[in-house]
């Protein structure tokens, strides 16, 4: 009988060492990593992660036999660590994502608590955390057209942190792939309310996750057994987490490296919005050389912003949540209005931004600013996006195992999960295929074609999620600017260093100056020998 998908995905996460990888993808991950660990401390300032904190400290276990709260300086059980360190990470929505997903709050945290707890290498840790990106990212591209997205796909959690902690716990092949189908018995599936708005619960989006899978694996080492045709049963995980599945997209492991595809955020706002917020600095900035003064705010008389579909899609969902609360950080980081109005501010959207008194000190001038600023969907933008996916990975080959009916049924239950979004999406979604040459008749007939995404060039993808910006000023001054790809993707000359600032940025406020530095330094200066426990000194006296 031929191995099922589970199988054959385990027995390469398995497999794989540090040697496998390409220096650019370790490199890579090292910027992943620094930009999990600014998010962690930016967030020891949020409200919700402070008491997530406090009940992680109510099982601290003296002494160095426990595991590392990375950024709260004390030990407690393993479980409690994952999930209070993903959680940590996931706060002010700082964090960095690849094609697709943002697997950062699992594939790093898991590794870098096991390798710290063991005394284990940091070759040991990317090798663990290139495996479960390679993982979840596949699983999240498969299920792009699907009632979950963007962080809303805790499942790929469960699969990175059981990938990561089966290699530490040293699984074989088989072990592996039941670790992975106990990780999805039972796949996690946040609902929208509580993600976007005033609420605190968003943080554990990715932490219930990689808590799942990392128990899943512990219990794969003692012979516990899950179903392993999960992946292609018919009432299996597809079933539930698609509306269309792409499974060829789970192909060419070890060839073609998703990590290649990594973005780091520069701006604590959706990653949907990153290019339109970078047009909007660059906008400002423009002004402030050719005038010679800033861009004052309060001259603004509208803010028109181009965006993809996936930009208004968000923006439309956190838009039709009532308004009346106070300004909060979670409605800044998704309704686009309110995050260029901040930026227009502030001169920057960053963690410290986002804290109550903050807020609450700008509250009336974002609310008036906000509301001159009009989010419209631009066909062009989202022909971008296509077009540079369909230019490297062939888009109707990788959709190729769907039917017209399937596509068609697709769509009416997007319409049906996203009453407001869902009703443009599909459409735009199709006329943004439809720009990407032969795509139509590509689409027809991709179901004829074999498909393996190791045939293609994935390192060359610098994936665009554009939008663009055109701010009038009284006296019909006008600025704009436009963006394709954020400044943060790491394929992109400079975004390295980007990441190492935004590193010693975020730890300035808790460490001071010499700590941030020290920090950035030393995950800068990583080597595959180099003791995990060492690096992760730098973090602090406990570490």
């Amino acid at each position: 009988m031929p191995p099922t998908t589970l199988e054959t995905l385990a027995a390469w996460a398995a497999r794989l060492r540090f040697a496998d990888l390409p220096a650019r993808v370790v490199e890579k991950a090292r910027w992943q990593q620094a930009s999990v660990l600014a998010a962690s401390f930016a967030g020891l300032n949020d409200p919700a992660a402070k008491k997530v904190l406090a009940v992680a400290r109510r099982h601290r276990t003296p002494g160095r036999d426990g595991a590392l709260c990375l950024v709260g300086g004390f030990r407690t059980d393993r479980l409690t660590a994952v999930l209070a360190n993903a959680a940590v990470s996931c706060t002010f929505d700082y964090d960095e994502i690849l094609l697709l997903g943002h697997p950062g709050h699992s594939s790093v945290i898991v590794p870098l608590v096991f390798a710290e707890q063991r005394g284990r290498p940091w070759s040991e840790v990317v090798a663990a955390q290139v495996a479960a990106n390679e993982l979840a990212g596949r699983l999240g591209l498969s299920t792009f057209l699907g009632p979950q997205n963007g962080q809303m796909l805790p499942y790929i959690h469960c699969v990175g942190a059981a990938v990561a902690a089966g290699r530490f716990l040293g699984l074989d092949e088989g072990r592996m792939a039941h670790a992975l189908a106990i990780a999805l018995t039972q796949p996690p599936a946040p609902l929208w309310p509580g993600f976007l708005g005033p609420i605190e619960a968003k943080i554990l989006t990715a932490a219930q996750g990689a808590a799942v899978g990392v128990h899943a694996a512990e219990l794969a080492a003692e012979g516990f057994t899950g179903a392993l045709d999960l992946l292609d049963h018919p009432r299996g995980f597809f079933h539930r987490f698609s509306f269309v599945p792409f499974p060829r997209a789970l192909t060419g492991l070890g060839r073609a490296w998703l990590t290649d595809t990594l973005q780091v955020k520069q701006h604590a706002a959706c990653w949907f919005y990153q290019a339109a917020l970078d047009a909007t600095a660059a906008a400002a900035s423009s002004f402030a050389r050719e005038r010679g003064r800033p861009l004052e705010a309060d001259a603004i008389e509208r803010v028109t912003c181009r965006v993809s579909f996936l930009a208004d899609s968000v923006n439309s969902m956190e838009g039709d949540r009532p308004r009346g609360e106070a300004l909060t950080a979670n409605e800044v980081n998704f309704s686009l209005p309110a995050a260029l109005a901040v930026l227009l501010l502030r001169s920057r959207l960053v963690p410290d931004d986002l804290e109550a008194g903050s807020l609450a000190a700008m509250e009336a001038r974002v609310r008036k600013l906000a509301a001159r600023v009009r989010v419209v969907h631009d066909l062009e933008l989202t022909g971008r996006i296509f077009s540079a996916l369909d230019r490297v990975l062939d888009v109707p080959a990788l959709m190729g195992t769907a039917t017209p009916m399937d596509l068609a049924l697709g769509v009416r239950a997007a319409k049906h999960e996203f009453p407001r979004a869902g009703a443009l999406a599909p459409l735009q979604i199709a006329a943004g295929l439809a720009r990407a040459p032969g795509a139509l008749f590509r689409l027809l007939e991709g179901r004829r074609r074999s498909y393996d995404l190791g045939e293609h060039d994935v390192a060359s993808l610098v994936l665009p999620i554009p939008g663009g910006v055109e701010i009038e000023l009284a006296g019909g001054v006008r600025v704009a600017a436009e963006r394709d790809v954020e400044a943060g993707a790491l394929s992109l000359p400079g975004a390295a260093a980007l990441a190492r600032e935004k590193l010693r940025s975020a730890c300035e406020r808790p460490l001071g100056a010499a700590g941030a530095e020290r920090v950035a330094s030393a995950v800068e200066g990583a080597r595959p020998d180099t003791p995990v426990a060492e690096l992760l000194r730098a973090l602090g006296p406990e570490a």
